[in-house]
């Protein structure tokens, strides 16, 4: 019953709730915009175009402050042909552990340095970029993007995150870690090539890239494959729904494939948004295939100018046959955006485990810096 239940689930979820990836998603959505008019990079995230540091000094932040402090000529141009960006995310975390028997159960609290991201982009000619992004520890991405395609067309080639699923802020989201790209699990990026076209509302994406990478070289032959397509529409004024759909196949070093399908979506009205993700993680073990199955969903409401309301699930299965390993997560908080560049992200999250439950609950402050 258990499992009827999240495959229904998983149904709707495809078939009702797209979000364009990253930066936040809730954004995109509220905006009815796609991708590349937040940022440069065309699957979301990292580098804000002239749009995207728009909307995030004049649109989110408390009005009457950002005047104050905001600056009337900023811009990350350094000149026609360089840009530069960054965001860099600390998070204080106070986190219950779990009562082993041994006496009882305690907490413990840290801080945590999530992010420190710093992008470069160069324009050698007119539709033509060369990024790079250089992450606080390992992570880093290094792409030539031509964007002179037919119906908006680009291609894009280099080591990047291929363009699957929702690019959230929070790496430990289950669609993010459990999919494998999260750079908490190891290194997302992966070297090959992109190309996408976005004939109106519609867009369309396909990807080749080398199934493992090792360092500057693949580890073996096998190639990894994606494919996506997705759409984002305005219904009436200030009401904008998408849906979208996305494969995703690898294999990784052990030399055991990994297929994900996944379905995606969002809707806003007004000052509320809700978005989702449901994905398949159908692992091809020698004598068995395992089907595992990934959500997320997050409703926002804004409540006033630099102040919205936030409230998120998370679920895991990692095996619809059997009745263990189930892990389910609802997160509950507030986005803060005093003036332009800063964030401040409060969330309490309540974990739950089946069969048996930890009590490994958490509260979590974001401080977050952008430009």
């Amino acid at each position: 019953m258990r499992h009827s239940v999240h495959r229904a689930f998983l149904i709707v979820t495809m078939v009702m709730l797209v979000q364009y990836g990253f930066g936040l998603p809730r954004f995109a959505s509220r905006t009815g915009a796609k991708c590349q008019s937040c940022h440069l990079n065309p699957s979301g995230g990292m580098l804000r175009q002239a749009f995207g540091e728009q909307y995030g000094r004049e649109t989110l932040p408390v009005q009457n402050w950002a005047k104050d402090f905001d600056f009337d000529d900023f811009s990350n141009l350094i000149s026609n042909f360089i840009s530069v960006g960054a965001d860099v995310q600390t998070l204080f975390f106070t986190q219950q552990i779990p009562d082993t028997g041994t006496g009882g159960g305690s907490t413990k609290n840290a801080f945590f340095q999530m992010q420190g991201d710093l992008y470069l982009n160069f324009r050698p000619a007119k539709h033509i970029n060369v990024f790079i992004m250089k992450g606080l520890y390992n992570g880093f991405e290094a792409f030539g993007l031509i964007s002179i395609l037919p119906a908006n067309g680009y291609l894009k080639v280099g080591k990047f995150t291929p363009n699957f699923g929702t690019r959230l802020d929070d790496h430990t989201t289950f669609i993010r870690t459990y999919t494998g790209f999260s750079p908490e699990q190891g290194r997302p990026e992966l070297t090959g090539a992109e190309i996408g076209i976005s004939p109106g509302s519609i867009s369309v994406t396909g990807g080749i890239y080398n199934s493992t990478d090792g360092f500057g070289a693949a580890e073996t032959n096998d190639k990894a494959f994606l494919g996506r397509a997705e759409g984002m529409f305005t219904a009436a004024e200030k009401f904008h729904f998408g849906i979208g759909g996305d494969i995703f196949s690898h294999v990784n070093s052990a030399g055991l494939r990994t297929d994900l399908y996944g379905g995606l979506g969002s809707f806003s009205y007004g000052g509320f948004t809700m978005f989702g993700e449901a994905d398949i993680i159908r692992s091809r073990l020698p004598g068995k295939t395992v089907n595992g199955l990934v959500t997320y969903i997050e409703a926002d409401y804004v409540i006033t100018s630099g102040l919205e309301f936030l409230a998120a699930y998370d679920f895991y299965d990692p095996d619809a046959d059997l009745k263990t390993g189930v892990q389910s997560r609802y997160s509950i908080g507030f986005d803060f955006f005093p003036i332009a560049g800063i964030e401040v992200r409060p969330v309490y999250r309540i974990k739950k485990e089946q069969p048996v439950d930890l009590r490994n609950d958490e509260f979590n402050l974001l401080i977050h810096f952008y430009f």
